[in-house]
């Protein structure tokens, strides 16, 4: 079977949103809402091409640091096992040497066998491990709502001050929409230039905010000192911008993390998640 690679076309469009109804079932389908978004990031939106159609796509973005994040990958069944996932991952490698990307990285589920031994196929080796929570809005801890800290959003050189000091805890990265960004100070700034840092002045800091889609989820990065405090921000952050859950990921050996906001209400997803990772040789 012939495979041909190509960027991205907007005739592709149905084509391409019926192949991630194939390959991902329920309802994680988010491509059509992202597609405008994509349009506005560095790196391509590849399609692979078969008998004449679109059969998978993937994306590479590059991210604040110049590092690249591997998303979308997405293979119909039907062509499963028949070299159209190496032949984008291909394209990926291709555009890792033409922008420069020191590294790259994307996640799969710590169980999903096939998608990592994909990637270290491709020279990508096993990083970190997370684990993943959920709060539904209306499971909500209703006493965190009383008397909301006063955050405001820090700037570049506070954003840097605050965070670099929690990225042990962290583990290394920060997630925003199941990115993982590596936590070094261009990612610092990147984020306070999004709007996603908020602190009090005092120690407490917390990282939340929506890569895309913001009217479905919030996403907690991290949060630093107190984090009764910076939870009861989160919620009522969450509260303004009319989301119906809260997600957050931390380290499979957070577990001090994990206790404190299953406390309050959040609930473990089904499986951790795996950060696979690529370097560029010096």
């Amino acid at each position: 079977m012939e495979i041909k690679i190509r960027a991205f076309q907007e005739g592709d469009l149905a084509a391409c949103l019926e192949v991630e109804a194939a390959a991902i079932k329920g309802s994680n389908h988010y491509m059509n809402d992202v597609l405008d978004y994509y349009r506005t990031t560095r790196g391509e939106m590849t399609v692979a091409e078969a008998e004449g159609q679109p059969v998978g796509m993937g994306k590479l973005t590059v991210l604040f640091d110049g590092s690249a994040w591997l998303e979308l990958l997405r293979v119909h069944p039907d062509y499963q096992r028949q070299g159209v996932g190496m032949a984008i991952y291909g394209r990926y490698l291709e555009q890792l040497q033409e922008l420069g990307c020191p590294a790259a990285r994307m996640y799969t589920g710590v169980k999903n066998v096939a998608s990592s031994a994909l990637a270290e196929k491709n020279g990508f080796h096993r990083g970190p491990e997370f684990q993943g929570l959920t709060l539904n809005m209306d499971k909500a801890d209703a006493s965190l709502f009383w008397e909301p800290p006063v955050f405001r959003l820090l700037n570049g050189d506070e954003a840097v001050l605050e965070l670099l000091a929690l990225k042990e805890k962290c583990g290394g990265f920060m997630d925003i929409n199941h990115t993982f960004y590596e936590l070094n100070e261009k990612t610092c700034r990147g984020f306070a230039a999004q709007g996603w840092v908020y602190g009090d002045g005092k120690g407490n800091v917390l990282v939340a905010g929506a890569r895309f889609q913001p009217e479905k989820a919030l996403y907690i990065a991290a949060m630093g000192g107190d984090r009764r405090k910076a939870l009861s921000f989160a919620l009522n952050l969450a509260v303004l911008s009319g989301v119906q859950k809260i997600c957050a990921h931390f380290p499979v050996n957070d577990g001090e993390q994990a206790a404190f906001l299953e406390k309050h209400g959040f609930e473990r997803n089904p499986s951790d998640l795996v950060i696979m990772e690529w370097t560029k040789e010096k």
